[in-house]
């Protein structure tokens, strides 16, 4: 193959518009004895494509072998890490917990619950005050109908106090 073929090839190699044909006509070159000094520049390149097929993939079994193995080791530190999350939680002391009543922190249950019951008295005594008050507004109102049931007495006697005058 001469020089020219060569490099027209090679031209057309980086272009990316070789076929396969003349890309293996390339690896005979370059890897064959006689190359010209001008192009043994490029022998590494073609020589890393041979030594790279030549390297035989893993085999499937291997990897799904290795993520087995990988997933198993995992597991086992979730499961130990579970475990030991489990076995300290008995150890746990109660007085450790926080309760959060009207934004204060409160460590012990006794004064939380106290907390919580004051609370509940302070609620029950509003709704007391409520009930009151809507039990007042209800009499005004009940007052108030009866003023209005009044008045159109007091009108209806005023027409007939007039009929009878006329």
């Amino acid at each position: 193959m001469t020089e020219e073929k060569i490099h027209e090839l090679l031209q057309r190699y980086f272009d990316g518009a070789t076929s396969l044909d003349e890309e293996r006509e390339l690896h005979r070159y370059f890897a064959g004895a006689q190359i010209s000094d001008a192009l043994k520049a490029y022998r590494p390149l073609f020589s890393f494509f041979a030594e790279e097929r030549a390297i035989e993939p893993p085999k499937p079994k291997a990897i799904i072998r290795n993520l087995r193995q990988n997933l198993s080791i995992i597991a086992g530190i979730a499961a130990s890490i579970a475990i030991l999350f489990i076995v300290g939680l008995p150890q746990m002391r109660t007085d450790e917990y926080v309760y959060l009543v009207d934004g204060q922190r409160i460590y012990n249950q006794a004064a939380a619950m106290e907390a919580v019951d004051d609370k509940l008295q302070l609620l029950a005594a509003s709704m007391q005050k409520a009930q009151s008050s809507m039990a007042a507004f209800e009499k005004v109102q009940e007052s108030n109908q009866a003023l209005q049931q009044f008045s159109k007495i007091s009108d209806a006697f005023r027409k007939i106090e007039l009929r009878i005058e006329n």
